[in-house]
């Protein structure tokens, strides 16, 4: 079998690595030769601790901040023919590695993502995040203009993630859309989809970590329409339809809010509406504050 590398990025994991790496261990059928690299990035928490106790693992340091960062220096490191990422509040399934690194028997595949599900949604903002189907890979593999495979469930052939340079360390976020865009842009193929290779990711729980998360998703996006502007163009008409779109969701909102006084709304209609539009506003103004800066978003928003 294949030689496999996992290189997982931590900062301040010490709540979740421990499970993460034990799922990780015990996975059924490994491959024979396999590393797992875990590189704290400057955490100030017992992570480093945690990764050190654990048999099996070896520990890496990397100074500069950023999931970028960490996973270059794991990346450079490594030996292994596949490299595997996933991400520290993960909880990967026994068969999770075994199933994400079967696609690279065909020679022609250079990029797979396994299937990403929400681990035990409990808050209003979490089963917002399962139901939205923000992680769901089979969305994020065909979007348009940019499919990817997201980093928190990743296999990649190393020869192709060093020959593009890594990943680019400037990028805090949309870092995954932006390597699988150049890996497949060097490499043009169809993205893997190993559905069977499942893993659970804790998310966002919060009305405030959710305000967070969007803005952040949007920046990365606007990032990437700056960064690749030969490729793909922000206009009028799309800031048009995300006008027209904020518009209808807000209606929509109030809408259920009125319904649910008589009845004719349900409580979690309401609730998956009312995070819904806060996630698109967020998203906007993420998105509206990085590309057009944060004057300019006010007008665009208007």
């Amino acid at each position: 079998m294949t030689d496999v590398s996992v290189v997982v990025p931590a900062y301040n994991a010490a709540a979740t690595i421990g499970d993460m790496l034990n799922a990780l261990r015990r996975q059924s059928d490994p491959p024979s030769r396999l590393e797992i690299i875990v590189v704290d990035n400057g955490s100030t928490d017992a992570t480093a601790d945690i990764v050190r106790a654990t048999p099996g693992v070896t520990l890496l340091h990397e100074d500069k901040r950023g999931p970028s960062a960490a996973r270059n220096r794991g990346l450079h490191h490594a030996c292994g023919d596949i490299v595997v990422h996933l991400d520290a509040d993960t909880l990967p399934t026994r068969t999770w590695l075994r199933n994400i690194v079967a696609p690279f028997t065909n020679p022609q595949v250079v990029l797979a993502a396994g299937r990403t599900l929400i681990f035990s949604p409990a808050t209003a903002v979490e089963r917002y995040i399962a139901a939205a189907g923000l992680y769901e890979t089979d969305r994020a593999i065909s979007r348009l203009p940019f499919p990817f495979v997201p980093s928190l469930n990743m296999a990649v052939r190393r020869s192709a993630a060093v020959a593009v340079g890594g990943w680019a360390e400037e990028l805090m976020t949309a870092e995954d859309v932006d390597f699988s865009h150049r890996v497949l842009k060097a490499y043009p193929s169809d993205i893997s989809y190993a559905s069977n290779a499942v893993l659970f990711h804790r998310v966002r729980s919060t009305p405030q970590e959710l305000v967070t998360l969007a803005q952040t998703y949007g920046k990365g996006v606007a990032r990437m329409y700056r960064r690749y502007s030969d490729e793909v163009r922000w206009d009028a008409l799309k800031t048009a339809k995300v006008r027209g779109r904020l518009a209808q969701r807000a209606i929509l909102t109030a809408f259920l809010h009125a319904g649910r006084a008589v009845r004719i709304a349900t409580t979690q209609q309401l609730e998956f509406s009312q995070c819904h539009l806060m996630w698109s506003r967020n998203f906007a103004r993420g998105f509206f504050d990085e590309y057009y800066g944060a004057r300019a978003r006010a007008t665009a928003l208007k």
